[in-house]
């Protein structure tokens, strides 16, 4: 088989939306992306939901599914329920999570509501380990982090900023134009609002070459802060301090591990929802649009790759990281616009009682294809299995054989039957594999992972039944591109995986 998947240890949403903050749903059947109406404004907050697999199972795969295998692929495959108020397009991003989380027991409907696992605050909260946050308060070299003013701060707040350097500035606001303390840099907002006060607050730092931090994208009271330099006295650091912030004026967000980030809602000073990698290499994303197909389906090879990095070679970022999961999310500038919902996006989790859960997808080209038989390119073509069976073990390797021959064998005067020779499909030829019950389709006619092998006894090919379900019947179906055109082959078989 060129096809195996693993299904996910755990799966929790974490809600931004002051009244479930720390709301954890561990156990929810429904994993969901949407944007919460405030009760008191017309505010709205985002979700984000976690997916992490078992390091035994990726590790499994790596060493003895693709033990000699150079080219292979893995995809994060998330199933889409019911969906509200859809707005006309959709971007979604999946990113690596940077640090460890806990995924609890909590339900959305419970009453009181639970929070012994992930939250949108916490990562862990169980049993007697100490609980911890999602890292706000600091960042690491050329690490990305956030501040979010959702109004204009107070008469002398003041924000110090550190680098990796060690380098230390203090920016300090100066609304009645009284002067600053001491060094202090004046911010001087061009208007009574916290965009303006981002705006300041980014000419200021940029105008400081001193200060190894760069500030981009002043938007909507959001100003991003971005490490310059590795560092060169051994601080690694940036770090910032805020004095005198009135009630929710202010908030700092970002990751403390190197090159992580993490976030907070621009009109909430609750920070969290997760920290998580930065780069291009450690995201990926889906665009659709709402009369799509709503699945979802990531390609997350070269993440797996810095995984099995940090597993065999040790390596640490930027080569290699180790497995925390995955989150996703919407975009930042859509998370961010707060006048406005994209609607309810929700999919099916590891706990889903039907056969919907998320999965990672490997993917690789296992066929061999050589023989010195007759090649079937075209006409009426018979196809059977060989000695199929009605049921396999879950822990098991199957190899299915097929027999292929003209339906209506041309007509000759030979001493044995035309039945016995040994005839091949055309090298692109493809097996599929659907549910029996629902007829979804488990594994498609990929033209570069499903490919069917010949040998001098036939075609075939290699199936882990242990990727599959158990409990469920399947339908086998094949493919053949030959001279003819496309050639499906329906022929009703089935089997089932047992335990």
């Amino acid at each position: 088989m060129a096809y195996y998947f693993i299904y996910p240890e755990k799966d929790a949403t974490i809600y931004s939306h002051p009244d479930r903050v720390g709301l954890n749903t561990g156990r929810d059947e429904i994993l969901e992306l949407l944007e919460e109406k405030s009760s008191t404004m017309e505010v709205y907050y985002p979700s984000r939901f976690l997916i992490k697999f078992k390091n035994t199972e990726i590790k499994d795969v790596l060493e003895n599914k693709l033990s000699g295998v150079s080219t292979w692929q893995s995809n994060l495959e998330i199933f889409s329920t019911e969906h509200k108020s859809l707005h006309t397009d959709h971007i979604i991003k999946v990113h690596a999570v940077s640090q460890s989380w806990d995924e609890g027991t909590g339900r959305f409907r419970n009453n009181p509501s639970s929070s012994n696992g992930v939250t949108w605050q916490m990562r862990t909260d169980t049993g007697s380990a100490a609980p911890a946050i999602w890292a706000t308060s600091s960042f690491a070299t050329n690490a990305t982090a956030t501040l979010t003013f959702s109004d204009k701060p107070n008469e002398a707040t003041t924000i110090a900023l550190t680098d990796a350097d060690g380098t230390t500035l203090t920016f300090e606001t100066d609304n009645d134009n009284n002067g600053v303390v001491g060094s202090n840099i004046a911010l001087d907002p061009a208007a009574n609002s916290g965009a303006g006060m981002a705006t300041e607050l980014f000419n200021e730092v940029n105008g400081e070459s001193s200060l190894a931090i760069t500030a981009t994208n002043p938007s909507s009271g959001v100003v991003t802060l971005t490490m310059d330099t590795s560092g060169t006295s051994g601080n690694t650091s940036i770090t910032t301090n805020m004095n005198n912030v009135s009630g929710d004026t202010t908030s700092f967000t970002g990751g403390s591990a190197t090159n992580s980030t993490g976030s907070s809602h621009n009109f909430t000073n609750i920070s969290g929802g997760g920290t998580w990698w930065t780069g291009t290499n450690y995201e990926t994303e889906n665009s659709f649009f709402n009369e799509d197909n709503l699945d979802l389906n990531f390609n997350v090879t070269q993440i797996v790759k810095y995984f099995s990095a940090s597993y065999y070679q040790g390596a640490t970022y930027p080569t290699g990281i180790e497995n925390e999961g995955f989150i996703i999310k919407k975009p930042k500038v859509t998370e961010d616009n707060p006048s406005a919902s994209f609607g309810e996006l929700q999919y099916f989790s590891v706990d889903t009682h039907t056969i919907y859960p998320p999965k990672l997808t490997f993917k690789w080209d296992d066929s061999v294809y050589s023989h010195s038989g007759t090649t079937l390119s075209s006409g009426d073509i018979f196809l059977s299995l060989y000695n199929s069976k009605q049921e396999f073990q879950r822990k098991s390797k199957q190899r299915f054989r097929l027999t292929t021959r003209k339906r209506y064998p041309d007509r000759t005067f030979v001493t044995s039957s035309n039945y016995l020779d040994t005839q091949y499909l055309p090298e692109t030829s493809y097996y599929s594999i659907r549910d029996a019950e629902t007829d979804e389709v488990i594994i498609p006619f990929d033209t570069s992972y499903t490919k069917l092998s010949a040998d001098s006894e036939g075609m075939y090919f290699d199936l882990f039944i242990e990727g599959l379900q158990p409990e469920r019947y399947y339908k086998l179906m094949f493919r053949s591109d030959n001279n003819d055109g496309i050639q499906i082959f329906d022929e009703n078989y089935y089997f089932k995986v047992i335990r």
